[in-house]
């Protein structure tokens, strides 16, 4: 027998007080355990026929119809720090929740667990992903461990969705990010004799006006516009005020296209930053494949009538697309509130997502 649904009134209100709810706990990157716990009790009262699978602090649901094609939703379950000015409440009647995380992305996993309370209408399988650390290094993130305990389940996906907020866009493929620590060398001495020393700041001036003048690059992928970027994002010193420096950090992030390598990426960077600056990549994160081609997602995008843009950042399809798993972002919340002072959610978002999804789950 398939359970009754909710009314489009009464969807709206348990996805808002859920995504409340979540707000409520704190879960900041690398402090997850307490909104884990969460999940676990709410996917336990929701579907108690569902399995569930924990690796550390990342959590693994499978549940609806054994058998058919599976079909993948993502969620990270941290957020960046809080702010004290930050609000938490729902605002009937301008239509908004007010929370740390409401946007990006804790309405996304409200959406998650009321189509797993809803699973046994489904005609495909749920496997819905809720994960750890996201918002911190790539290597450090809750998927590493999870890719490497349940790499064969995540594998047999048809075609997966991360819930990062888009506002209900779907944001295919992901740019690459390197970030590297370029070194610029001088010689040290005192600041009121600074012909006895070489400033270090001057000898990264050369290459701060090559990124000033840096033209972004666009690079098309069926259809859609990515642009590649590189820019200096921190400039650090370890001196004291009257002392020449002599050593200055500079921190470039390169912001390159789906389809490039990771190796092709950071010989460019190489190449632009030149002989003079000793080069060290911190961080890499591989670019997302653009999938809006998969015969699944495409008939999804075309029967909804759904906005298809580049997804001009790095999110978790990447990784996935990496393990040859079709997918693309598509999320509730407003990106331009993620991370704001005074973060919040409409109250459509939510609803207008869980349907999407469900149209894609039928």
């Amino acid at each position: 027998m398939t359970p009754q649904l909710l009314s489009d009134e009464q969807l709206t209100r348990w996805l808002a007080e859920e995504t409340l709810a979540l707000c409520a706990i704190p879960s900041v990157t690398g402090d997850e355990a307490a909104i884990a716990d969460h999940l676990v009790t709410r996917v336990r009262e929701l579907q108690p026929q569902a399995e569930l699978l924990r690796v550390g602090n990342a959590l693994v649901v499978r549940c609806g119809r054994r058998g058919a094609a599976r079909i993948g939703l993502f969620g990270h379950s941290d957020t960046v720090p809080p702010n004290p000015a930050q609000p938490h409440h729902i605002d009937w009647e301008a239509g908004r929740i007010y929370g740390l995380g409401s946007s990006d992305m804790k309405s996304g996993l409200a959406v998650m667990l009321r189509l797993i309370a809803d699973a046994e209408s489904l005609p495909m399988e749920l496997v819905c992903v809720f994960y750890d650390r996201e918002e911190g290094p790539v290597n450090q993130s809750g998927m590493v461990p999870l890719c490497a305990e349940q790499g064969e389940l995540l594998q047999s996906l048809a075609v997966a969705v991360c819930l990062e907020p888009t506002d209900n866009r779907v944001e295919a493929g992901c740019s690459g990010s390197l970030q590297a620590q370029v070194m610029a060398s001088g010689k040290r001495a005192h600041s009121a004799r600074p012909w006895l020393g070489q400033n270090a700041i001057y000898a990264a001036a050369p290459l701060l006006q090559k990124l000033a003048t840096w033209q972004r690059r666009p690079v098309e992928r069926l259809g859609l516009t990515f642009y590649e970027v590189m820019s200096a994002t921190q400039i650090l010193t370890e001196n004291a005020r009257n002392v020449i420096p002599d050593r200055v950090m500079v921190n470039v992030n390169y912001r390159f296209c789906p389809g490039k390598s990771l190796a092709t990426a950071e010989a460019e960077l190489r190449e632009f930053i030149g002989p003079d600056y000793a080069v060290h990549v911190v961080d890499a994160c591989p670019s997302g494949a653009v999938c809006t081609d998969h015969p699944i997602l495409a008939r999804w995008i075309t029967d909804c009538g759904l906005p298809v843009t580049a997804k001009q950042a790095w999110t978790d399809v990447a990784r996935l697309t990496g393990l040859g798993i079709p997918a693309v972002n598509c999320g509730p919340g407003d990106p331009e509130q993620a991370h704001k002072v005074g973060e919040w959610c409409s109250l459509a978002g939510p609803l207008r997502n869980y349907h999407l999804l469900r149209r894609l789950l039928s």
